[in-house]
C-alpha cells in the first residue's frame, strides 16, 4: 500500500504564485518565472529575468499534512525598484485572504533590496510564514 505524500509547501507556494502573479497587471510581474531553484551556470544565478526563487527557511509538521513554514522569496529583476516591487507583490498575493485557499500567510520580513554578489543583478528578499493544510501530490 502506498500512502499519499503531501506537497511540500514551497511547491504549493510556487504553483500558487505562478497563477496569482500571471493574473496581475503590474509591469514588474510581466514574464516572471517562479521556481524552487536558480540557474546552474557558473554564477548560479537565474537563467532569465525576472526570476522569483521560493525556498523553505524553517519547517514544522502536524500530521496529517499541516505544515508551518517560513518561506523565503528572493527576486532578481532588472532594477532595484522592480525587484523590490515584485517581492512585495509576491508577499501581498500570498498574504491576502482568499476563499478556498489551503493556506494562510503573514509577512515575517521584507522586502529588503540588494545586489547579488555573484551575478551583479538587483535582487530583493522577503520572508512569509505560511500555515498550510497541504494537498497530496498529483
Amino acid at each position: 500500500m502506498t500512502l499519499p505524500v503531501p506537497l511540500d509547501v514551497a511547491e504549493l507556494v510556487v504553483r500558487a504564485l505562478r497563477r496569482l502573479l500571471a493574473e496581475r497587471p503590474e509591469p514588474e510581474a510581466a514574464g516572471v518565472k517562479v521556481s524552487t531553484e536558480t540557474g546552474r551556470g557558473p554564477t548560479g544565478g537565474p537563467p532569465s529575468l525576472p526570476w522569483l526563487l521560493v525556498a523553505n527557511d524553517g519547517h514544522t509538521w502536524d500530521w496529517p499534512a499541516v505544515q508551518r513554514v517560513t518561506v523565503r522569496l528572493t527576486c532578481w529583476h532588472r532594477t532595484a525598484h522592480s525587484s523590490t516591487a515584485l517581492a512585495a507583490l509576491a508577499m501581498a498575493v500570498l498574504c491576502a485572504p482568499g476563499a478556498g485557499r489551503p493556506w494562510s500567510a503573514e509577512p515575517v520580513s521584507g522586502p529588503i533590496s540588494g545586489t547579488d554578489p555573484y551575478t551583479d543583478k538587483p535582487l530583493a528578499t522577503a520572508a512569509v510564514a505560511v500555515l498550510a493544510r497541504t494537498p497530496t501530490r498529483r
